[in-house]
Protein backbone atom coordinates (compact mmCIF):
# COMPACT_ATOMS: atom_id res chain seq x y z
CA UNK A 1 0.00 0.00 0.00
CA UNK A 2 2.85 2.67 0.57
CA UNK A 3 4.38 2.26 -2.52
CA UNK A 4 1.01 3.10 -4.34
CA UNK A 5 0.68 6.19 -2.55
CA UNK A 6 4.76 7.08 -3.32
CA UNK A 7 3.35 6.78 -7.07
CA UNK A 8 -0.13 8.78 -6.85
CA UNK A 9 2.25 11.11 -5.66
CA UNK A 10 4.92 11.51 -7.76
CA UNK A 11 2.43 10.91 -10.31
CA UNK A 12 0.28 13.76 -8.70
CA UNK A 13 3.36 16.49 -8.75
CA UNK A 14 4.69 15.62 -12.14
CA UNK A 15 0.85 16.63 -13.48
CA UNK A 16 0.47 19.21 -11.77
CA UNK A 17 3.97 20.89 -13.15
CA UNK A 18 2.90 20.15 -16.40
CA UNK A 19 -0.21 21.94 -15.60
CA UNK A 20 1.65 24.84 -14.43
CA UNK A 21 3.57 24.71 -17.62
CA UNK A 22 1.10 24.43 -20.03
CA UNK A 23 -0.42 27.39 -18.29
CA UNK A 24 2.33 29.78 -18.53
CA UNK A 25 3.12 29.05 -22.20
CA UNK A 26 -0.71 29.61 -22.93
CA UNK A 27 -0.33 33.01 -21.23
CA UNK A 28 2.27 33.74 -22.74
CA UNK A 29 0.73 32.94 -25.96
CA UNK A 30 -1.96 35.01 -25.38
CA UNK A 31 -0.87 38.16 -24.43
CA UNK A 32 1.93 38.21 -27.34
CA UNK A 33 -1.14 37.93 -29.74
CA UNK A 34 -1.75 41.01 -28.28
CA UNK A 35 -5.63 39.46 -26.91
CA UNK A 36 -5.23 41.15 -23.48
CA UNK A 37 -8.59 41.14 -22.71
CA UNK A 38 -9.16 37.48 -23.08
CA UNK A 39 -6.87 35.84 -20.96
CA UNK A 40 -8.50 33.38 -19.25
CA UNK A 41 -5.33 32.32 -17.47
CA UNK A 42 -4.78 34.96 -14.93
CA UNK A 43 -1.61 34.95 -12.39
CA UNK A 44 -3.71 33.86 -9.63
CA UNK A 45 -4.14 30.29 -11.16
CA UNK A 46 0.13 30.28 -11.84
CA UNK A 47 -0.05 31.11 -8.21
CA UNK A 48 -2.71 27.87 -7.25
CA UNK A 49 -1.17 25.89 -9.14
CA UNK A 50 2.03 26.41 -7.74
CA UNK A 51 1.27 26.66 -4.19
CA UNK A 52 -0.54 23.23 -5.11
CA UNK A 53 2.75 21.37 -6.30
CA UNK A 54 3.89 23.17 -9.93
CA UNK A 55 6.23 26.06 -8.19
CA UNK A 56 9.44 24.19 -9.70
CA UNK A 57 8.07 23.52 -13.22
CA UNK A 58 6.42 27.34 -13.35
CA UNK A 59 9.94 29.21 -12.16
CA UNK A 60 11.96 26.50 -14.48
CA UNK A 61 9.85 27.63 -17.68
CA UNK A 62 9.88 31.20 -17.18
CA UNK A 63 13.45 31.04 -17.67
CA UNK A 64 13.20 29.17 -20.85
CA UNK A 65 10.27 30.76 -22.54
CA UNK A 66 11.99 33.94 -20.66
CA UNK A 67 8.42 35.35 -19.87
CA UNK A 68 6.99 36.82 -16.55
CA UNK A 69 10.98 37.54 -15.50
CA UNK A 70 10.49 41.26 -14.45
CA UNK A 71 7.31 40.17 -12.25
CA UNK A 72 8.71 40.71 -8.80
CA UNK A 73 5.83 39.09 -7.53
CA UNK A 74 6.03 35.63 -9.15
CA UNK A 75 10.23 35.70 -8.80
CA UNK A 76 9.55 35.95 -5.28
CA UNK A 77 6.30 33.55 -4.56
CA UNK A 78 7.70 30.43 -6.71
CA UNK A 79 11.01 29.65 -5.12
CA UNK A 80 8.75 30.12 -1.61
CA UNK A 81 6.14 27.99 -2.88
CA UNK A 82 8.91 25.67 -4.20
CA UNK A 83 10.75 25.53 -0.59
CA UNK A 84 7.07 24.59 0.66
CA UNK A 85 5.99 21.51 -1.82
CA UNK A 86 10.26 20.34 -1.44
CA UNK A 87 8.55 19.95 2.73
CA UNK A 88 5.48 18.78 1.95
CA UNK A 89 7.28 16.02 -0.14
CA UNK A 90 9.85 14.89 2.34
CA UNK A 91 7.23 14.52 5.53
CA UNK A 92 5.08 12.23 2.88
CA UNK A 93 8.22 10.12 1.84
CA UNK A 94 9.81 10.43 5.56
CA UNK A 95 6.08 9.52 7.74
CA UNK A 96 3.74 8.70 4.65
CA UNK A 97 0.64 10.27 4.99
CA UNK A 98 0.31 10.06 8.94
CA UNK A 99 1.14 13.62 9.17
CA UNK A 100 -2.35 14.41 8.07
CA UNK A 101 -4.26 12.65 10.82
CA UNK A 102 -2.85 14.05 13.92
Amino acid sequence: MPVLVYVLTIVYFLAINLYGILMLHFQKKAREEGDEENITISDTKLMLAGLLGGATGIFIFMFIFKYRLKSLFMMVLMPVFIALNIYLLIMVFNGGFGFFVA
